[in-house]
C-alpha cells in the first residue's frame, strides 16, 4: 500500500503545482471575537484580538479583512501589529459620522475613504502601506487593536477580522466587484411556509414532557423533524431574532425612516432569504409574502446585488394571530404564494402581560392555527405534496420568569425548530445543535436558491438523502483526472463543492488526501472500484455522514 501511495503522490504533486487555482500560496486565519467596546455601559475603550498562524513563509503580500459595528467610525482607530513588532494603522479616525467598517485592507485597493467604509470593498490603509510587512515571517501571533476615542458616546463591536498572507504578490482587479449571483439549483420542493411564533418558551412547547399545550405540533413532529437543541445564539429579543431568521446571520439591522410607513423602522444589513429567492429564481413579490400584525415592517436589505427590488410583499393586518391567520387563508386561496411567512405575535404579548393563564392560552391558540394551516396545505392541490412547513420562534423567555426575555439564560436561548413536508426526514429528532442563522440557507436550498451572504449552514441532516455519484467530484457524470483536480481543490484551496459525499472516494466518511489517491489508483492502476453509489447515481446504502446538498448530474 505504501508503494501505491508514493506512486500516486507523484501524480498529486504536479497537479498541485500546475492545475489552475490550486497553487497553495497563501494562508487565511480569521477570528470572530464579537467584543463590545465603548459606550455608557463601561466596556473598554480599547479592545484587541489575536490570530495565531502556524504556517511558515516570507510575506510578499498581505490583506486584512475588518468587520466593526459602530455608529460613528470617525471615533475609531484600528492598528495591526505583526509578530515581529511592526505596526500599521489601518483606520485613522476616518469616516466621520458614518456607520460600520467592512473593509478588506489591501495595497491594491481603492484610495481610503473613496467609497463607503461599510461596502465590503478592497481599500488602501489610512496611513502607510501593507508592504511594510513584506519580507517578514508570517508565522506567529498577529494583533488587531481597536481604540474608541470617545468611549462614552457610542457602543461598538469588533465582530470579526481575517489576516491573509501571500507568498507571492497579488493583484486585485476589481476592488468593489460584487460576487456573481449563484445559478438556480434543482429545487427540493415548490413551496415553503415559515411560521414564526413570537416568544414561546421551549418548556411550554415541544420541550414540555407531555407537549400538552401543543398537540398539533406534537402530531406534526411525528411526521417530520425536530431539532434539539435549537438555539438563538445571538440577542434574545424580537428586533434581533426575526431579522436573523430572515437573513441567516447576526449582521444586525440599521435604523431608518421608512417613507412607506412614515415612521422609524429598521433595514437588514444583509439580504433577506426572500431577496435571494426572488433574484435567483425569478419569483415575484406576490410569490414571497410576509403576513404580520400592526407593525411597520422591518425591511430587507439595500444590498447592491439584491435590495428593495427583491423584497417580499409585506402585509400588515393591523391585528394579532387571528387577523394574520385570516389574511393567510385568503392568500392561500387567491394568490397562492410560493414562500409564505406567517407571524404570530400573541404569545409574546401575553407573556409580557404577565398572565400565566393567558400566556398558555395563546400558545394553545397558535398551535391550533398551525394545525389548521397544515391541514389546509394538505387539502389544496397546489400545495399538497410539494410544500415544506417550518415552525420556529425568535426567542424564548427567562427560565425563572416567563414575563421577560433578553439575556443568555437557557430559557431565552432554546427555541423550537420543527420541519415537515416532502424532502424532510420523517419522525426524526435531530440532535445536531443548530442555531437561528441556519434557517435562511435551509429554506433557500429547499426552493433551489442559495443564501449567498448568510453565515448559517444548510441543515442537511434534516433533509432526505440526496442522490450522488461517488468519485464524480466535478459532477460531469464521468470519473477522470479532472475529478482528482477538483478533489484537491476542495481539500487544499477551499474550493466550494455542494456534494462532499461524492468526494469520499474510499467511503470512509471523511475527506483527506487518501480520497484523490484512491481515485488515481482506480483510474490508472486498476485499483478498487468506488463503492456504491457507482457507476450510477444513487443514495449511499451505508448512510453517508458527509453532506450532499446537490449533485448536478444526479438532480
Amino acid at each position: 500500500m505504501e508503494a501505491i501511495e508514493m506512486h500516486c503522490l507523484k501524480w498529486l504533486l504536479p497537479l498541485l503545482i500546475l492545475a489552475p487555482g490550486l497553487v497553495v500560496a497563501d494562508v487565511e486565519v480569521c477570528e470572530n471575537p464579537e467584543i463590545d467596546f465603548g459606550g455608557a455601559n463601561g466596556t473598554p475603550q480599547q479592545v484587541t484580538s489575536i490570530v495565531s498562524i502556524t504556517d511558515s513563509f516570507i510575506i510578499q503580500d498581505l490583506q486584512v479583512v475588518v468587520d466593526i459595528s459602530h455608529p460613528f467610525i470617525g471615533d475609531l482607530t484600528v492598528d495591526l501589529d505583526s509578530p515581529g513588532g511592526t505596526s500599521l494603522r489601518l483606520h485613522d479616525s476616518d469616516g466621520g459620522d458614518t456607520e460600520n467598517i467592512l473593509v478588506t485592507y489591501s495595497d491594491d485597493g481603492i484610495p481610503n475613504g473613496s467609497v463607503p467604509y461599510s461596502g465590503g470593498c478592497y481599500m488602501q490603509p489610512s496611513t502607510g502601506s501593507l508592504a511594510l510587512f513584506d519580507g517578514e515571517q508570517v508565522a506567529g501571533s498577529w494583533t488587531l487593536s481597536v481604540f474608541d476615542g470617545f468611549p462614552s458616546n457610542n457602543d461598538g463591536t469588533l465582530e470579526s477580522w481575517c489576516l491573509r498572507g501571500f507568498e507571492a504578490p497579488t493583484t486585485v482587479t476589481d476592488p468593489c466587484a460584487a460576487p456573481p449571483i449563484p445559478e438556480p439549483k434543482t429545487p427540493i420542493v415548490d413551496r415553503v411556509v415559515l411560521v414564526l411564533v413570537d416568544g414561546m418558551r421551549y418548556t411550554e412547547g415541544l420541550g414540555h414532557p407531555t407537549r400538552q399545550y401543543v398537540p398539533n405540533m406534537d402530531a406534526l413532529a411525528q411526521q417530520g423533524v425536530i431539532i434539539e437543541p435549537f438555539l438563538n445564539d445571538g440577542n434574545t429579543v424580537t428586533i434581533a431574532g426575526i431579522p436573523a431568521i430572515m437573513n441567516g446571520s447576526w449582521a444586525g439591522s440599521t435604523p431608518f425612516f421608512d417613507p412607506d410607513c412614515q415612521q422609524d423602522s429598521i433595514f437588514s444589513n444583509t439580504p433577506y432569504v426572500q431577496e435571494y429567492i426572488r433574484r435567483q429564481l425569478g419569483f415575484s413579490a406576490q410569490d414571497c409574502v410576509y403576513v404580520l400584525g400592526p407593525y411597520c415592517p422591518w425591511r430587507g436589505s439595500f444590498h447592491p446585488s439584491y435590495g428593495p427590488d427583491y423584497w417580499p410583499q409585506w402585509i400588515s393586518t393591523g391585528g394579532g394571530d387571528d387577523a394574520n391567520w385570516m389574511e393567510t387563508q385568503n392568500l392561500l386561496q387567491t394568490t397562492k404564494p410560493r414562500f409564505l411567512t406567517l407571524y404570530l405575535p400573541d404569545v409574546d404579548h401575553a407573556g409580557h402581560d404577565g398572565n400565566w393563564t393567558e400566556y398558555l392560552a395563546a400558545i394553545e391558540h397558535a398551535d391550533e392555527i398551525i394545525g389548521e394551516l397544515w391541514t389546509w396545505i394538505q387539502s389544496d392541490p397546489d400545495y399538497a405534496d410539494n410544500t415544506v412547513m417550518l415552525i420556529t420562534n425568535d426567542h424564548g423567555r427567562h427560565t425563572d420568569d416567563f414575563v421577560g426575555h433578553g439575556n443568555g439564560c437557557i430559557g431565552c436561548r432554546q427555541i423550537q425548530c420543527l420541519a415537515i413536508g416532502p424532502g424532510i426526514r420523517s419522525g426524526l429528532i435531530s440532535t445536531m445543535e443548530r442555531t437561528i442563522p441556519d434557517i435562511a440557507p435551509t429554506l433557500a436550498r429547499l426552493l433551489g436558491a442559495e443564501a449567498q451572504f448568510s453565515s448559517g449552514e444548510i441543515m442537511t441532516e434534516i433533509l432526505e438523502p440526496e442522490m450522488f455519484l461517488r468519485g464524480d467530484a466535478n459532477m460531469d457524470g464521468v470519473l477522470d483526472l479532472s475529478d482528482v483536480v477538483t478533489n484537491l481543490g476542495v481539500l487544499f484551496q477551499g474550493m466550494p463543492n455542494t456534494c462532499h459525499a461524492a468526494l469520499d472516494n474510499n467511503d470512509d466518511n471523511s475527506l483527506d488526501v487518501a480520497d484523490p489517491i484512491h481515485l488515481l489508483t482506480y483510474l490508472f492502476q486498476a485499483g478498487q472500484v468506488p463503492s456504491m453509489p457507482y457507476p450510477n447515481c444513487g443514495i449511499d446504502p451505508t448512510g453517508a455522514t458527509l453532506s450532499c446538498v446537490s449533485h448536478l448530474r444526479c438532480d
